[in-house]
């Protein structure tokens, strides 16, 4: 398997790589033969730029998603994918390339050590904080949301960085040599000391690596995610199954396990590649090589799988004597969508919500809550509000900035800021706006307390839309 070195961009990079030429509408560089062209460009320059996302490593091309086609570009640290028809900023997206890296080097980041809830910079959404020598390279930086390019909100940088998904740990960088890391959704951030600021804080080139990553990885243990317990008979032919057949949360990791036998005798050294037919998409997982006991597993991660819809995932053989097998599998995920149960006792002497976010109040708690006003709609083109509420020491904070992001099918919407009252609470307004029937939506809240401690809450909606006469 070919293997990229993780590099990085020091200042000697952003000292030779300027624009060669440039155009309205087209970014070019000396160092790569391909140009940042298109809304891509914009979206390059707004956002970031080099120290951000990179040179380019591909043109802008068309990549089949699901049934539609989108414009994508690779770039060191970064995928973009253009969405033709949703506004400005979120026609263009990111990868979860962070997640992606490190289920590919079968790593599984929800296992890893929480940090205390106590900590600066918590989020409760992973259970991990963004160490103090990252977070004002994290909260400095992020996508553009509101035109105040001279600083950025904390959905702007998670838009851009996603969550946390570790703590700060020592690994080895490029050269060999140990430094503090951290993992998030879509990026690696590493801690060099020798550096003067702002370049102590460098990106992974995760964006290289999944786009020039071998067309093979190693066999992971099939004692990672269980498929033997889920294991059926063996018998004969190619044989597929999920190591988790009812996921129970979206953002699982999950597993295809196979098996060939021919002849009656397990056959080693046949690739397997998998395809997952999702509710909006399909993605393609692998591929892996049988051992010596014809099985090979395949890991990957269910993400914002659609609730109760059954994902179909057909699984390709190609023995040593390239004669291909195919096999079936499949999984449905079934959550709760129940709201999660206060994560502390009910404090006293707090106020009741007041207007719109007095509906589906859940009684007090200490920390970051939200909810919806309206649970699940029957209109879709009615409004609905996302409301938070925010308690440290069991005291309202008032002044916190919060913003809120809905998983919505097929695109995700960004929506705030507000800014919490007197009673901790605030309130944002947004429309159903033909939201996908009895799909669930899952809103992901962010708040910024006044002395810049960042603090999340999750909820969700679900429609429900009177049947057509």
């Amino acid at each position: 398997m070919r293997r990229l070195m993780l590099l990085f961009c020091l200042v000697a990079l952003f000292a030779v790589a300027a624009p060669a030429q440039a155009a309205p509408k087209e970014i070019c560089f000396q160092q790569v033969p391909d140009c940042i062209t298109f809304r891509f460009a914009e979206f390059w320059t707004d956002n970031g730029g080099l120290p951000v996302f990179g040179l380019p490593l591909s043109p802008d091309h068309n990549e089949k998603v699901g049934d539609l086609k989108y414009k994508v570009q690779y770039f060191e640290r970064a995928r973009f994918e253009y969405h033709k028809g949703d506004p400005k900023p979120y026609d263009v997206l990111l990868g979860r390339i962070g997640v992606d890296r490190l289920i590919a080097q079968g790593r599984d980041w929800q296992t890893f050590p929480k940090a205390d809830p106590s900590a600066p910079h918590y989020v409760a959404q992973t259970g991990h904080a963004i160490a103090p020598q990252f977070w004002g390279f994290y909260s400095r930086n992020g996508l553009e949301f509101d035109g105040n390019k001279r600083a950025k909100s904390p959905a702007e940088s998670l838009a851009l960085f996603g969550f946390p998904v570790s703590e700060a740990q020592m690994e080895p960088g490029a050269d060999g040599q140990m430094y503090l890391t951290q993992w998030f959704e879509r990026a690696k951030f590493e801690y060099h000391p020798e550096n003067k600021p702002p370049y102590d804080v460098l990106l992974g080139r995760l964006g290289a690596d999944v786009y020039q990553a071998a067309p093979s990885t190693p066999d992971k243990p099939t004692k990672a995610y269980g498929c033997a317990p889920n294991a059926p008979a063996p018998a004969e032919g190619p044989q597929a199954w999920v190591a988790d057949a009812e996921p129970a949360a979206p953002g699982s990791n999950n597993a295809v396990c196979t098996r060939l036998i021919i002849g009656g005798a397990p056959v080693a050294g046949a690739e397997v590649k998998a395809v997952a037919h999702y509710s909006d998409a399909t993605f393609s997982y692998g591929p892996a090589t049988t051992g010596a006991d014809g099985q090979a597993e395949i890991q990957f991660n269910i993400d914002k799988a659609r609730n109760r819809f059954v994902v179909v995932i057909d699984v390709t053989f190609t023995g040593p004597d390239g004669t291909q097998y195919t096999a079936a599998t499949n999984f449905r995920p079934r959550y709760s969508i129940e709201e999660p149960p206060p994560s502390g006792p009910v404090l006293p002497n707090i106020p009741a919500p007041s207007g719109a976010c007095a509906a589906n109040a859940p009684a007090p708690t200490e920390g970051a809550q939200a909810w919806v006003t309206v649970p699940r709609p029957s209109d879709p083109n009615q409004f609905d509000s996302i409301c938070a509420r925010l308690i440290v020491g069991g005291v309202p904070v008032a002044g916190a900035e919060v913003n809120a992001i809905a998983y919505r099918y097929g695109k995700d919407a960004y929506y705030g800021p507000a800014t919490t009252g007197a009673d901790g609470v605030a309130e944002i307004g947004f429309p159903v706006a033909q939201a996908r029937d009895r799909y669930i939506v899952y809103i992901d809240v962010a708040i910024k307390a006044p002395d810049g401690k960042g603090y999340g809450a999750t909820t969700l909606f679900r429609p429900s839309y009177p049947q057509a006469q």
